[in-house]
């Protein structure tokens, strides 16, 4: 499909009247406070609402709004100033306009509490960059904001936060109803060494897919500069985390999927599919498609390429045979939600959708520290295809990584080989707990039992062979099968 212009687009999806003309928004700030000549101590007496429209933002979705928005920061820092405290019942109220960001707003630094912004949509053009820089601040909330990047003047995320060495805190914040869609390079979202996170009922949405979703880590695996300040390097406490409250994450690839007209049966299947932009190389997976339901199972590479078909590496001569729709979907390099070094993590009630990768990363680049502690996914939906697991634990060069405290209980896998994977040293769990009622591909417990260790647990699972909880280093608990009803003690279940 042609690309729409900025202006276009905004028209086509009811952003933009006919006409350019953008009301004004009234001044938020009360009339004797706009002077900004404000007694000391005022600021806490009352909330003030502040808009780009007093700093002579469009909200149109076509002026650089940059400018105005960062302006809009410098006056609340300004009022900061004059209030005397910490106290700061500010709101930056984006509602009412499509603000169009070629650079990053600067929101860093920022030590207060009650603090909002609110309502509105970010169009991200800062190529390379965060659309909005939070790094060293705290004390906020966040309600009811859409971020949007840009194709081809891609961001690198929607936000970015960490420590600085001169801001050393970044806590106690808290996100309601956001969303992010379009495509983001890195992430939808960075938090390195954020504490005391809440993120509530939001719906982050990547389509970029070389970039990942969400980022939760102690550890700079996902390293980047602010323009504003000095980020602190390597290990760091990152505690408190909570993506509950039904949070929606996934690889959305609006532009990278193609209705499949035909797939042949044959040792190197083609598929019949118009409009693609798949060159030789390039990977995609499968989903709804009747006749060959195993073609969900499949990664296909690409081998060659016409206008309208793609020859593929699969041998489809043992599949059923096709009986029309479905789609071919350029797989995804990375996980969606990827987490490292962090102490208390909640994803209760999420929805995360992958295509092509486990759905978590959970990883150990820091060989100091190799601990993921209280890790909590209860009720978690996992959707998508061609993943070969759900959760993936990447150890990297440690020998024994420790997971203390796991929960994951899910309605269903949609994984094909095993609900969790490890391809690296062992994965040490203690007192897991993992309820899995159904996979739809009757997959096992892990990839490798002979990588994992068990201590404590409580597993309910498809069946006890599926399990294969006596392959591995060590296993003690119980093991409740879903196929016999009967549950089963394993190993030693007290000090001797």
């Amino acid at each position: 499909m042609t690309e729409l212009t900025r202006r276009n687009f905004l028209y086509a999806s009811g952003c933009l009247a006919a006409s350019t003309s953008v009301s004004r928004a009234q001044p938020l700030v009360p009339a004797e406070q706009q002077s900004g000549a404000i007694a000391p101590g005022r600021v806490t007496q009352s909330e003030i609402v502040l808009s780009p429209f007093q700093f002579q933002g469009r909200g149109d979705g076509i002026q650089d709004d940059t400018g105005a928005i960062n302006a809009m920061f410098r006056y609340f820092r300004e009022l900061m100033a004059q209030s005397g405290g910490q106290q700061a019942p500010i709101e930056m109220s984006f509602s009412g306009g499509r603000w169009r960001l070629t650079d990053t707003v600067d929101a860093t630094a920022i030590t207060a509490w009650n603090w909002k912004m609110s309502g509105g949509h970010l169009y991200g053009e800062c190529e390379g960059k965060p659309m909005l820089d939070l790094s060293g601040s705290r004390g906020y909330e966040m309600n009811g904001i859409g971020f949007h990047g840009d194709r081809e003047r891609m961001p690198r995320s929607a936000w970015q936060a960490a420590r600085l060495e001169h801001a050393q805190f970044c806590d106690n914040v808290q996100f309601n109803d956001v969303a992010t869609d379009g495509f983001f390079s890195e992430a939808c979202w960075i938090a390195f060494g954020q504490e005391t996170a809440k993120h509530d009922h939001c719906t982050y949405y990547n389509s970029y897919h070389k970039g990942r979703v969400a980022v939760v880590e102690g550890y700079d695996a996902h390293p980047f500069v602010s323009e504003f300040g000095k980020v602190i390097r390597g290990s760091t406490s990152n505690v408190n985390i909570s993506l509950q409250g039904n949070c929606d994450f996934r690889y959305l690839p609006t532009h990278d999927q193609w209705h499949l007209s035909n797939v042949t049966s044959s040792r190197s299947a083609v598929l019949t599919l118009s409009d693609h932009s798949l060159e030789i190389g390039d990977e995609v997976v499968f989903a709804y498609v009747d006749g060959m339901r195993e073609l969900s199972q499949l990664i296909a590479k690409v081998t060659a390429v016409t206008a309208d078909t793609v020859t593929t590496d699969l041998d489809t001569t043992n599949l059923g045979t096709y009986a029309g729709g479905g789609v071919a979907i350029r797989r995804q390099t990375r996980s969606p939600v990827y987490i490292a070094r962090t102490e208390g993590i909640n994803l209760a009630d999420a929805y995360i959708v992958a295509y092509g990768q486990p759905q978590i990363e959970i990883a150990f680049p820091d060989t100091s520290f190799p601990f993921i502690e209280m890790f909590s996914a209860p009720r978690i939906l996992f959707e998508g295809s061609g993943n070969r697991s759900n959760i993936a634990f990447t150890t990297g060069t440690v020998a024994t990584a420790n997971i203390l405290g796991f929960e994951l209980s899910t309605y269903n896998s949609n994984a094909v080989e095993s609900l969790i994977s490890n391809e690296g040293g062992v994965v040490a769990i203690y007192k897991p707990v993992i309820d899995m009622f159904s996979s739809l591909w009757d997959v096992k417990l892990s990839n490798d039992p002979k990588l994992f260790a068990m201590y404590g647990a409580e597993v309910l699972f498809s069946s006890l062979d599926q399990t294969e909880a006596d392959q591995m280093i060590a296993f003690n608990g119980q093991i409740t099968s879903v196929a016999d009803g009967n549950t089963y003690v394993i190993g030693k279940t007290s000090i001797e």
